[in-house]
């Protein structure tokens, strides 16, 4: 017969190794790769090709987090306007959306109407929210492709080119630091130019 004090130092020791054994089973799980591959978030693509413009004339308020404006991840502000920027890792679209251009419109001017409020209170508009597709580059293709009024889809590997190629439009350098400062103390960072 088996004594308690041979018997009790037996089980715990047994315990122990088969806790050992899960644990470290557990560990090397936890450790090993993965054989899904994951994507780079597009907003940091975007920024990192938004890095490439001249600041001056060009100012970005960089990966915006949704709690501040939603989809719109960056905001561009330039000569040429205020430009909201939503970014996706998808390819761009090649055919004309199945969506009627009234909702389309009304989709867009919704997803910018955050920025376009706080670039309102210093006198400007954002008439343009730009998605900005992370996908198989069309080469083929122009660079940015007007969906509906207000709505650009962009090659997020020709972003640049694209803002750099638009037209001049109504602001100035005032202008553009005044509506950079108003969006980035609007979304609580602090102030650029302080």
């Amino acid at each position: 017969m088996f004594e308690p004090g041979v018997l009790i130092p037996f089980v715990l020791s047994v315990a122990a190794l088969v806790g050992f054994f899960v644990w470290y089973r557990r560990t090397m799980k936890d450790m090993t790769v993965d054989s899904e591959s994951r994507p780079i978030p597009g907003a940091r693509l975007t920024a990192a090709r938004l890095r490439g413009l001249a600041s001056p004339p060009w100012r970005v308020v960089y990966e915006i987090g949704p709690k501040q404006f939603g989809a719109v991840d960056h905001v561009v502000i330039g000569p040429n306007g205020v430009l909201a920027i939503e970014s996706v890792t998808t390819d761009r679209p090649t055919e004309p959306s199945s969506l009627p251009a009234a909702r389309l419109v009304a989709d867009a001017a919704i997803a910018r109407g955050a920025v376009a409020d706080v670039a309102s209170r210093v006198g400007s508009d954002c008439r343009t929210l730009v998605r900005v597709h992370w996908g198989v580059p069309q080469p083929e293709l122009p660079a940015g492709i007007d969906v509906a009024p207000g709505l650009v889809a962009v090659e997020g590997q020709r972003l640049v080119e694209w803002l750099v190629a638009l037209p001049p439009g109504p602001l100035g350098a005032a202008q553009v630091d005044q509506v950079w400062h108003a969006v980035t103390t609007g979304i609580g960072r602090p102030d650029p130019l302080g």
